[in-house]
């Protein structure tokens, strides 16, 4: 398991943004401080202090960790072709990668060199953050971007297509890319220079995050920051205690609990002027003003008693269960009527109303006396109309008074009589208060509002005595009392209880005035409210945040830093760096190469031997730091065993000559190990490669040249820029060039051939004038660089007129052969045949050889 594994799968039960953080450096390569404030807003997201993220989920999502995990099979790069939509370049394009060696792609600016290297930057794997891959911002149809790769794995050749929004594909995450732009993400160079190896690079940025966050939070909450400045209150009632001991978990229930009530914040004044009076009072006195308050309260409070009994939620659902009982009764009644009584001229005969008609006129006839019966039978007197009852009224009679004494209707008339009768104990409440007027001011007197309340309470009863005597009840009431009065009644009995003595009376007026304070303190409260509130949300802010503060503790990451040190994975790592320095030649100082791991920053640090301070960060000059990154590079490709192909995108930008020609020396002897493919716009540092190249044997090596026309980029050439060549790859040109004369010699005109001929003759002029500063003078002075290569000079000393006739003799024959000197008319001199050019060519051939092999110029 690579270093990275481990990581990401410890990582996995760690806090929310914890798992960013390494998400987001292994996309970017390290995390800015925008980074870092985006994790701490998701943290705080995490504990409800702000709304989370709209893609939240997706923070949740697996770590993506292609190309990180150990190499199964060698991976080389093909081509890289059927480009659309990307920059200026030309489609129907294919750069074809020499498998086996070296690959050089060269472009000028604007060439679209750097367009196929944001391609393959994207599509395998970049350390640090990429810039997005735009379309041709001149083309009208501007096409998604995209290309084709073939790879070749494990000896099988496969296609990928690749897309921005592409997955990441294994094979091609296999294959690394160094540019400029990723080279300093395996660099530190704070205090000291050292060299952040992948994965382990991941803690230290996380270890940077969580620095981050804690400083945020700690310049956030640092003293009192954000809190309302209140008063504390110093008499030690429930509210001023719970003013003092604000945590951040009260509710607002909580803080209302706490807040005085207006009736308690109009008693205070009155409060105020008792204890004034109280305290100018005897304990007699006291007691004796307290009695005369009970004797004119107590004949009110009476009064109230019976309508509060008569007219209480208790007695309307008596009074409702009553109407119901004869509801329900009357209805068992109203279908025997129907059932035995019909063909009647009213409706509602032997219904309750009319059952009362008929208990009065029975009533009436059994008074009367003279034995006469009830009902009445034939030829009777009718009590109501004094006429003759006939037989059809007679028996109609009978049957009425059989019905009303069936039980189901005693039953009816039973209830409708009990209700009837509640009906009229209600009625006969009495809500008059006028002659309590003394009594009312009095309660007012001793609590604000009481008064009004009294008052309230009356037109509440009148309202609920008119709802009992409705003739259907609704279904229910609410309830109400008389409670704030019976209360005060209550008080007083208790204050006049509790005063005995001159004692008992300074306990009195200790706890009235205790009372005071306590609704005072309850007001300081209602007053302060929202302030209060603002405070209680603030220090739960503050509660959050030194949670996530606590998850800023990198003991876990430190511990895990070590681990992976301890089980083997650094030593290879630090053993290969060191080895690639040492193969760049730092012999300007010596380098000792130490570990440290301080606060999950587990990096190499760079010594000078033999000082005490570190300060390799100051001494070393940018083309060294270059070399100690590219170093890293590939030392995280050796100690991983890796043996995929490597692509570097201008690795020697701006670099002096002399570690431009360490790098190239470095990445071509890399190219006989793996497959190496360079990407540059830099022709010294082009020449330098191919010089490298023909020194340490590299035969497998493959050109790319890229041109542009007036509206594309990109255009792909195989033959390699001729100003970049060394002598020996112009002379392979030349003989090239050759084959195409013998053609034109063959099968065209003489002035074909002699058009041909001249710029053969241009181009050999200038490998002569290569040879010469290359070979024969053995590179001591070359043009365009600064230094001059003293340690070369001792080669020169065997120069002499042999050499110069030669060279002279051949350089002159190219001159006037060339297109670049006008002949004057009537001087023309034969021109060469093509045998003569084979020879010019042979000419140069034969020198180059005698001074690589004969004279040792290398």
């Amino acid at each position: 398991m690579t270093p990275v594994e481990r990581i990401v799968d410890w990582v996995s039960d760690k806090p929310i943004w914890w798992h960013l953080a390494i998400k987001i450096t292994l996309q970017n390569g390290s995390l800015t401080d925008d980074n870092i404030q985006f994790l701490f807003n998701t943290a705080q997201g995490e504990y409800g202090l702000v709304p989370k993220h709209l893609k939240y989920d997706s923070f949740t999502s697996p770590i993506d960790i292609t190309g990180f995990t150990s190499e199964e099979y060698s991976v080389k790069l093909n081509t890289l072709s059927g480009v659309e939509g990307v920059a200026a370049l030309a489609e129907q394009q294919s750069l074809a990668f020499e498998p086996n060696g070296l690959t050089i792609g060269y472009g000028d600016n604007g060439a679209g060199k750097s367009s196929y290297s944001a391609i393959l930057k994207h599509a395998c794997l970049t350390r640090g953050s990429l810039k997005p891959i735009v379309g041709n911002v001149f083309s009208a149809n501007n096409k998604q971007p995209q290309a084709l790769l073939t790879v070749e794995v494990n000896g099988a050749n496969r296609s990928i297509n690749w897309t921005p929004d592409s997955k990441p594909d294994k094979d091609a995450k296999s294959i690394r890319v160094f540019d400029t732009a990723s080279a300093h993400h395996y660099l530190s160079s704070e205090d000291t220079l050292g060299y952040k190896p992948v994965g382990l690079n991941l803690l230290t940025e996380l270890t940077k995050a969580a620095d981050g966050i804690k400083r945020l939070i700690e310049e956030d909450t640092m003293g009192t920051n954000g809190l309302v400045s209140i008063s504390p209150l110093p008499s030690g009632s429930p509210a001023s205690v719970f003013l003092s001991k604000l945590s951040g978990l009260e509710t607002e229930h909580e803080v209302n609990t706490h807040c005085a009530t207006q009736e308690e914040i109009d008693s205070i004044e009155t409060r105020k002027n008792e204890l004034i009076q109280y305290k100018a009072q005897s304990a007699a006195q006291i007691k004796a003003g307290l009695l005369s308050k009970k004797q004119l309260l107590t004949p009110l409070a009476n009064f109230f008693s019976s309508p509060l009994k008569l007219l209480n939620v208790q007695e309307f659902d008596r009074l409702k269960q009553l109407e119901l009982d004869a509801i329900a009764k009357q209805e068992i009644v109203d279908k025997l009527r129907l059932k035995t009584l019909s063909n009647l001229p009213f409706e509602n005969i032997c219904n309750s109303e009319w059952s009362q008609l008929w208990a009065a006129a029975k009533a009436f006839i059994q008074k009367e006396g003279k034995d006469l019966e009830f009902p009445p039978n034939t030829g009777d007197s009718c009590p109501f109309c004094l006429q003759d009852i006939g037989v059809y009224s007679a028996s109609k009679l009978q049957e009425f008074e059989a019905f009303i004494q069936n039980s189901a209707a005693k039953d009816a008339r039973a209830a409708y009589q009990a209700l009837t009768m509640a009906k009229q104990a209600v009625n006969t409440v009495n809500l008059n208060v006028s002659q309590y007027e003394a009594a009312l001011n009095e309660a007012e007197h001793i609590k604000s509002g009481l008064k009004v309340r009294l008052e309230e309470l009356v037109t509440q009863l009148t309202d609920r005595k008119n709802i009992f005597l409705m003739k259907r009840l609704p279904t229910s009431l609410e309830g109400f009392g008389l409670s704030p009065y019976t209360d005060l009644i209550t008080e007083l009995d208790q204050e006049i209880g509790k005063i005995t003595n001159d004692d008992s009376q300074a306990k009195f007026i200790a706890q009235k005035d205790a009372d005071l304070i306590t609704i005072q303190d309850r007001k300081y409260i209602a007053d302060h409210r929202e302030n209060i509130l603002r405070n209680i949300k603030r220090l739960h802010t503050v509660t959050m945040l030194q949670q996530i503060k606590n998850e800023c503790n990198t003991r876990s990451v430190s511990t895990l830093s070590s681990s992976i040190y301890s089980d083997g994975v650094i030593e290879p790592l630090k053993q290969s760096f060191q080895s690639e320095l040492n193969a760049f030649g730092f012999n300007r100082f010596t380098i000792e190469v130490k570990t440290r791991n301080k606060g999950g920053h587990q990096q190499f640090k760079l010594h000078l031997s033999n000082s005490g301070e570190s300060v390799v960060a100051k001494v070393a000059s940018e083309g060294e730091q270059r070399c100690i990154a590219i170093a890293s590079f590939l030392a995280e490709m050796k100690a991983d065993a890796r043996e995929s192909a490597v692509i570097f995108d201008d690795p020697v930008n701006s670099l002096s000559h002399q570690w431009s020609a360490r790098v190239a020396d470095r990445l071509v002897r890399e190219s006989l190990e793996r497959q190496v493919i360079i990407f540059t716009h830099d022709i010294v540092f082009y020449k330098l490669l191919l010089e490298a190249s023909e020194r340490l044997s590299q035969d497998n090596l493959g050109y790319i040249s890229l041109e542009r026309s007036r509206d594309y980029a990109g255009l792909v050439r195989t033959n390699p820029p001729w100003d970049a060549l060394t002598t020996s790859k112009r002379i392979g040109v030349l003989n090239t060039k050759l084959q195409n004369l013998r053609n034109i010699d063959a099968s065209g005109t003489e002035t074909e051939f002699r058009d041909a001929t001249r710029p053969f003759y241009s181009l050999l002029r200038e490998a002569w004038e290569r040879l010469v500063e290359e070979k024969l003078l053995n590179k001591v002075v070359n043009r365009f660089e600064r230094g001059i290569h003293i340690q070369r000079l001792t080669r020169l000393d065997d120069i002499s007129q042999i050499d110069f006739d030669t060279i002279n003799s051949a350089y002159d024959k190219c001159c006037n052969n060339f297109s670049g000197h006008d002949t004057p008319t009537g001087m023309g001199h034969p021109f060469p045949t093509i045998n003569e050019v084979a020879g010019d060519l042979e000419a140069i051939k034969a020198y180059l050889a005698h001074l690589q092999k004969d004279r040792k110029r290398t």
